[in-house]
């Protein structure tokens, strides 16, 4: 509830939606709702919100598998994951440009639905803009750690859930 420099103390005005402060803070629903401890998306006109101001980035390392998650220049969080076989994880720097909850995953000779033991990317979606590759879960938690993906970066489906509250579209990876 302590708001320091990297957050907000935002007064909710009429017609405000989460939504609609998530982008005007370049945040997410989430963070607002777990900083201010919301059950739910309502909100009420004239009630004052704590909002991270932080910006968030994200390096990911092949060498050592594992994804590290900056706010400013701060270490926020490290978390192993997995990454392209064969080195194949592509290397730049890129941009979150969407997020999914449960994706479908478009196979090479399939569309299999979030539902099915078949389907890799896990419970959550954060697409690059590079199209065809992201952060995601997995189905094979035994491979975080190794080069085992076909290039996407592959986490425990409770860390890419954390990771998924925190990284608003934008961010840097």
């Amino acid at each position: 509830k302590t708001i320091t420099d990297k957050d907000a103390l935002y007064e909710v005005e009429p017609g405000d939606t989460l939504i609609n402060i998530a982008k005007k803070f370049g945040t997410t629903v989430d963070l607002i709702k777990e900083a201010n401890s919301l059950k739910n998306d309502t909100i009420q006109a004239r009630a004052k919100l704590k909002i991270s101001k932080e910006k968030y980035k994200i390096l990911i390392d092949k060498s050592q598998n594992i994804l590290t998650l900056l706010g400013g220049s701060d270490v926020v969080k490290v978390y192993r994951v997995s990454t392209g076989e064969n080195n194949c994880t592509p290397v730049g720097n890129f941009k979150i440009i969407n997020r999914i909850v449960d994706p479908v995953w478009y196979a090479e000779k399939a569309i299999v639905q979030a539902e099915s033991p078949e389907n890799v990317l896990g419970s959550r979606w954060m697409g690059f803009n590079l199209p065809g590759y992201g952060i995601h879960g997995t189905t094979s938690p035994e491979k975080i750690g190794e080069q085992a993906t076909k290039g996407c970066v592959r986490m425990l489906n409770a860390e890419v859930e954390e990771l998924y509250k925190i990284i608003p579209i934008g961010t840097e990876a």
